[in-house]
């Protein structure tokens, strides 16, 4: 019976694989969070990679501000950073608080999460809200659903759309997300953290005077769980490999002390004090 139940579960992830595949790459349709991407995340699809994976092993930690002279550098557990700010991981935390709640508690409903609630309650609707700016910045009321990175991108591209961590809401989006935490505790518990060159966490190095952060392009569920393991067990990942992003930015290092150079100053679409304001939002 249980063989039965293995390989009808393989066939319906392959069925959907194959489905995605045809819909999204072969007529180039967006890629929704929809229920046939949370069916395949409640399937659990990522375990299939993890059997016999041979994971990087590199005991190359980062040192600050010395040069890096590694592909893959080990990072501290408590320097990490969202993509949308600190706020993922620190004071409101939603992704920490609910990977908190899944070790507690694994069969957790996703509606009774931390992560639910965040969602009903912080719906920002610009920059300002986003990212508690002051009225005064010129970033105030740029639009919550736009990607926009001083250091990054030299005008906003209002084209182009997407979204944080954040409501308004909707409830696929939340529990595919609750659904991928819980899936990391099960198969870093099953398997071990293995990660390799094509699944790693990326991101860039955020530099301000005496301290750096390591700002997350890719692997913030990955994050999250690791967060929270050592939360309870201070002697597991305190700290966790990664490498710099290679599809999303080029960057490899945003230092403060390099601010005239960036590109949204060069192009005066917002002043040095404004985007020194953005910036702590992501640092501190």
């Amino acid at each position: 019976m249980e063989n039965l139940k293995s390989s009808l579960k393989f066939f319906t992830l392959k069925l959907i694989q194959f489905t995605q595949f045809f819909y999204y790459k072969i007529f180039r349709k967006p890629f929704p969070r929809n229920k046939i991407e949370l069916l395949k995340h409640r399937l659990n699809f990522y375990s299939y990679n993890l059997k016999g994976r041979s994971p990087i092993h590199n005991d190359y930690n980062y040192i600050f501000k010395k040069e890096i002279t590694k592909k893959q550098f080990n990072i501290q557990i408590n320097k990490f950073i969202g993509y949308e700010g600190s706020y993922i991981y620190e004071c409101e935390a939603p992704l920490l608080k609910s990977a908190i709640e899944i070790y507690k508690n694994p069969r957790i409903d996703f509606k009774k999460s931390y992560l639910f609630k965040f969602y009903e309650k912080f719906q920002p609707q610009n920059y300002g809200e986003l990212y508690k700016l002051s009225e005064k910045n010129s970033l105030f009321n740029l639009s919550s659903r736009i990607d926009f990175k001083p250091w990054i991108n030299d005008f906003p591209n209002y084209e182009s759309k997407s979204k944080g961590i954040f409501g308004p809401y909707d409830k696929n989006e939340i529990e595919h997300r609750i659904t991928r935490l819980k899936n990391l505790f099960f198969n870093i518990n099953k398997f071990g953290y293995l990660p390799t060159d094509k699944d790693i966490i990326k991101g860039y190095l955020i530099i301000i005077e005496d301290d750096y952060k390591f700002l997350i392009t890719s692997g913030h569920h990955r994050v999250a769980v690791l967060k929270a393991i050592n939360y309870f067990q201070k002697d597991k990942y305190n700290k966790v490999l990664v490498s710099f992003e290679s599809k999303r930015s080029k960057i490899k290092i945003v230092d403060i002390k390099n601010i005239k150079k960036w590109p949204a100053l060069t192009s005066l679409f917002c002043s040095e004090e404004d985007a020194i304001e953005f910036l702590k939002k992501f640092a501190f």
